[in-house]
């Protein structure tokens, strides 16, 4: 039998071959060399309370023999020092996890058989045993601890006269005050613990370590899988404006080419495009841009539901916009749910199981799970990442379904994505960059650079498509990690914002603003720490950012010991539209010609400018006559986003309009033209509440479908498909909301696109608007005539195709206008920043080419 010789530090209790070796905490200076020049491979084995090192062995509820079991997998790996802490499971009366009993003794012999297991795969190791922290749990508990404790040492001492290299190491001074749960350290003991073991490990005599065996393993579950941070991310390429200054003849040329008197006012075939360059100069303003934080204290939020804090999720689950309460299993990956029923403060348990189980574990731990709504039903889907490769495969969420297993319908998706060099489960995530509804594949690399690659598909549908953006974000020197880096829409404009978190818990970091590239966003930032949100003083770690209320603003709640939620709420804001946002285009003299229109966006004041067309005498070769010295023709009647302008009564003007962001309701000031009685110089008539309203009114829109000279009212369904209704506008009567009329011949089935992609307007000079969709990514336009009324087993909607190709920006710096009095709406890119624009004037191609 080997005898230990090497001379002991004078605190390790006892002498000589009977002695139990056990190392006492010491306080070891930070930095002191546990053995210089030689390389530590360290695994950590245990149960729930090992979960706060990186890479470890992590078995939540198991006792010594299963984590054992689960631990030989990392032996290959060749660790040469190995850090076990096991017992506490085998000690708890109250475990379900096993039938072996709580018996001491027998969970000592456990024990020593995962050490013998230990030195059998790795002889060379050194293997550091923990008499287990205690617990200030039930009486029996705490004394079945006790007694483990007292056993450690003799099964380590069995192993250490056989010649092994392990000792015992007494955590039970460790103070229980650090346990919130009297069983799991908090992040505070977890520094503690972590005191602890690297005291211990200082203790090691030296000889004992040697280096570890064969090449280091690859991590698969941290930040160096599949080529780890990418150094070489790109600066963002935001592209060239289509929006360019030509000459005035080649304004000119266009203009008499779109609108030669050879051609007919209706197009029997697709528009012929003439381009123009730039035609308006572009009026308006930018937003503030800066975030106005106004953080609301509500307490607590969920009382919790016991489980480790650490994989407590907080997304929505059924399509509510509140986020919901998800716990996600470790080491299975399973799903538990509880719905979120704000603004009543109780919590429906998800699915048909008493314990809120709502979906299996896919065969991915809970590290390698992610939540993200993939394709825009509002819904987030079950994400299984492969951390070799980036790869992804999706669970489609389909919400409560009480036919369905658990109670809650997943639809195996498959891969949807195959990967990405530099994503793993560190550096992958799923941000809304566009604001579109449907998470992107972004990861981090160095200093917080982003590389992304934007999601497109049909609403709810399974067609995941990916386009490469390549870098989209810089990256921000000060970021100490990307564990401090998170997505969330701090403002409400429904785009994700890149924010920074502080130690506890404050945000700073930079506002999501769009750019003529979809997905390329500007960065703008907000400052120095805390700029966003001061923090709780908790840590960020304990932390998530997530709408509880259903504002479209994340929140800042932090998550408790026993999972409990600790909500402030965020009613901060900011002024984030660009100036594009501003503006319109609408016949406001009744020429027949579409007039540039800018509004203001807090007030909805519109300023206008009057289309005269090509003119060699102005600046640029395309006149716009000022209204009112530019100043608003009319006072605003709400936000920009609510105002939109139709002929309501059908007198060849452009009436006022403003839609009810909730409700759809729309109210009209009738345009009444030039009064010389007016403070503005023109008159409008308010004509009060004219439609009550269907739902979200940025899904309404105002367009003759009928050709009859007044404008109708869609509301746009998710995927596109309409409910119109008519106009029957009668000026022998008063106005009453009762002038609408379904129109149910005329609805469309939808295309499975963004309503906010489809508009309506007069593609090929029928009299009738068409329904177009433009790309958001590309500008791509698809127009489906309209047929109106349609005949007898015949279409209403014909797919007339692809008709504009795109001029390099994205959709939604598109606009349709009639800028020439064909009839025929033109196709125009705007420059988002100053409102300028240029021009693809619509011709007809049915004649052949234009002379």
């Amino acid at each position: 039998m080997a005898m230990y010789k090497t001379a002991l530090p004078p605190h390790i209790e006892g002498v000589g071959t009977a002695a139990l070796l056990t190392p006492l905490y010491t306080s070891a200076a930070p930095g002191t060399a546990v053995k210089p020049g030689t390389k530590l491979r360290i695994l950590c084995v245990g149960d729930s309370i090992t979960a706060g090192v990186r890479s470890t062995e992590v078995n939540v509820g198991y006792r010594a023999s299963t984590i054992s079991n689960r631990a030989s997998n990392s032996f290959p790996q060749r660790p040469n020092i190995f850090l076990v802490h096991a017992g506490t499971n085998d000690m708890n009366p109250n475990n379900s996890n096993t039938t072996e009993g709580t018996d001491p003794v027998a969970a000592s012999q456990r024990l020593g058989a995962m050490i013998d297991r230990i030195f059998v795969a790795c002889p060379d190791a050194v293997v550091l045993v923990a008499m287990i922290i205690n617990t200030c749990r039930e009486a029996q508990y705490v004394s079945n601890v006790k007694a483990f404790q007292a056993l450690v040492p003799g099964v380590v001492n069995q192993r250490r006269l056989a010649g092994k290299h392990t000792l015992a190491v007494n955590f039970t001074s460790m103070p229980t005050s650090l346990f919130p749960d009297c069983l799991h350290p908090a992040d505070a003991g977890y520094k503690v613990m972590g005191d602890y073991w690297f005291d211990f490990l200082t203790q090691v005599p030296k000889e004992w370590i040697t280096a570890p065996v064969g090449p280091d393993p690859k991590r698969v579950d941290g930040i160096d899988a599949n080529g780890g941070l990418d150094p070489d991310i790109p600066a963002p390429d935001y592209g060239t404006s289509p929006v360019q200054t030509t000459s005035k003849q080649t304004i000119a040329n266009a203009a008499a080419a779109a609108a030669n008197p050879n051609t007919p006012r209706m197009c029997n075939t697709k528009p012929h495009w003439y381009s123009t360059g730039k035609i308006a100069a572009g009026k308006g303003f930018m937003g503030e841009w800066k975030f106005a934080r106004t953080w609301d204290g509500a307490g607590q939020l969920a009382s919790g539901i016991g489980r480790d804090p650490k994989y407590v999720r907080l997304v929505d689950m059924n399509g509510d916009g509140k986020a919901d309460y998800v716990w996600i299993d470790p080491n299975s990956g399973a799903m538990y749910c509880w719905t979120n029923n704000l603004p009543n403060t109780s919590w429906s348990r998800a699915g048909n199981n008493t314990n809120g189980l709502i979906a299996p574990g896919r065969g991915t731990p809970g590290v390698g799970v992610q939540l993200a709504d993939l394709n825009g039903d509002g819904r987030a889907d079950y994400l299984a990442i492969t951390p070799e490769t980036g790869a992804v495969r999706v669970w489609w969420n389909y919400g409560p379904d009480a036919a369905s297993a658990n109670g809650w319908k997943f639809v195996d998706g498959g891969q949807v994505a195959r990967g990405s060099a530099h994503a793993n489960w560190k550096t992958l995530r799923f941000p809304d960059i566009n604001g579109d509804g449907r998470a992107d594949y972004v990861y981090i690399g160095e200093g917080g650079s982003l590389s992304a690659f934007l999601n497109s598909g049909s609403v709810g549908g399974q067609d995941v498509r990916w386009s490469a953006l390549g870098g989209i974000a810089e990256g921000d020197a000060s970021i100490p990690s990307v564990d401090h880096l998170v997505f969330a829409d701090i403002d409400g404009d429904g785009r994700d914002d890149y924010l920074i978190w502080e130690a506890q818990s404050g945000l700073t970091g930079y506002l999501n603003q769009r750019t003529q590239r979809e997905g390329v966003p500007k960065w703008i930032n907000q400052g120095g720490p805390r700029t966003l949100a001061p923090g709780t003083k908790k840590p960020f770690n304990e932390t998530r950012l997530a709408d509880m209320d259903g504002d479209g603003k994340a929140d800042h709640v932090h998550v408790g010991p026993n999972g409990a939620l600790t909500v402030v709420y965020n009613r901060g804001a900011a002024n984030t539209t660009v100036t594009m946002d501003g503006l319109r285009f609408a016949d406001i003299d009744g020429d027949g010609l579409d007039d540039y229109i800018w509004v203001y966006p807090d007030t909805g004041a519109p300023t206008v400018y009057i289309n005269k067309g090509p003119d060699a005498n102005d600046g640029l070769g395309w006149r716009w006559n000022t209204v009112n010295g530019g100043n608003p023709i009319t006072p605003g009647q709400g936000p920009s986003a609510t105002v939109q302008f139709g002929d309501i009564n059908g007198d060849g003007k452009d009436d006022y309009l403003t839609i009810d962001p909730k409700t759809g309701a729309l109210r009209v000031w009738l345009n009444k033209g030039p009064d010389a009685n007016s403070p503005t110089g023109w008159r409008f008539d308010e004509q009060g509440l004219m439609a009550t309203g269907f739902g979200r009114g940025d899904r309404v829109r105002i367009a003759d479908i009928d050709g009859d000279g007044k404008d109708d009212y869609i509301f746009l369904r998710p995927n596109g498909g309409t409910t119109i209704y008519r106009n029957t506008w009668d000026p022998t009567t008063p106005p009453r909301t009762g002038i609408w009329s379904a129109l149910p011949q005329a609805d469309a089935g939808g295309i499975g696109q963004r309503p906010e992609e489809i508009s309506f307007y007069d593609v090929n000079g029928d009299g009738k608007a068409d329904y177009v969709w433009t790309s958001a990514i590309t500008g791509k336009a698809r127009v489906y005539y309209n047929n109106y009324p349609p005949p007898a087993g015949g279409k209403m909607w014909v797919d007339g195709g692809e008709v504009a190709g795109g001029v390099g920006t994205s959709g939604s710096c598109v606009r349709w206008a009639t800028l020439q009095n064909t009839g025929r709406a033109s196709y125009i890119a705007v420059n988002p920043t100053n409102g300028a624009i240029a021009a693809w004037l619509s011709g007809c191609d049915d004649l052949g080419p234009a002379p």
